[in-house]
């Protein structure tokens, strides 16, 4: 019925209620599937996301750039994080970079 194309004031009142009963259990089918996110999480970051993400200050983080303690993605301005990277920065302990170079040429 729902594939019909007839215009509805040519449906009896039979073939409107099937149609509206047809409607009724797509749209809580529809409504059963979660909904789809709007936007995608981008990956590149700024300053004041990376903060929230490491629980740092962004003067703590400007610190940490210059040290070369935390990973960027650009050092420029303005400062670009990769929410990836920072996230397995986080699970591996917060290594300084130095650390995490070493530990990938031991790795090879």
């Amino acid at each position: 019925m729902v594939q019909d194309k007839r215009l509805i004031v040519t449906l009896t009142v039979e073939e409107f209620i099937e149609l509206n009963k047809s409607l009724d259990k797509e749209k809580t089918v529809a409504l059963d599937k979660p909904p789809k996110p709007t936007h995608e999480i981008r990956d590149n970051i700024y300053l004041e996301e990376a903060a929230l993400i490491t629980g740092y200050t962004q003067k703590t983080i400007y610190t940490k750039v210059s040290r070369r303690e935390i990973p960027i993605v650009s050092a420029g301005r303005p400062l670009t994080f990769s929410r990836i990277q920072l996230n397995e920065w986080i699970a591996k302990g917060r290594p300084s970079i130095a650390e995490m170079i070493a530990d990938e040429y031991l790795n090879k």
